[in-house]
């Protein structure tokens, strides 16, 4: 005796559409990020004229899916790296390391909620 028949129907076929969403999604959340460092940045970059604070700016690349943030200004390396005369006041590494674990979880939720 044969076994029960199961007829499956598809009526809308969204997978296509799911490479081109995902990669808005992570765009998006990249953006995010990038200007959450720029923003954290600002607030603990030091401050005697302001132009530091005033050139740290963010691009993008790779269709939105590279998110670079940093001062342009020539001497920020030496602010936060120091040199061998005057310690350095990091305010870069401070401010991606406090954003990274929370664009992390949520690239992790959107993949994840993607795949299900």
């Amino acid at each position: 005796m044969p076994g029960p028949k199961v007829v499956l129907k598809v009526v809308s076929n969204r997978l296509p559409e799911l490479p081109q969403a995902l990669q808005a999604a992570v765009v998006d959340q990249v953006s995010r990020s990038t200007y959450d460092v720029e923003a954290k940045s600002k607030a603990l970059a030091p401050v005697r004229t302001g132009t530091l604070r005033r050139s740290i700016h963010s691009v993008f690349e790779r269709g939105g899916l590279r998110g670079v943030c940093g001062p342009s200004v020539d001497y920020g390396q030496y602010v936060e790296f120091g040199t061998r005369f005057m310690p350095g006041r990091a305010y870069m590494r401070p401010a991606a390391a406090a954003v990274l674990p929370k664009f992390a979880d949520a690239l992790k939720r959107l993949i994840s909620g993607r795949l299900r």
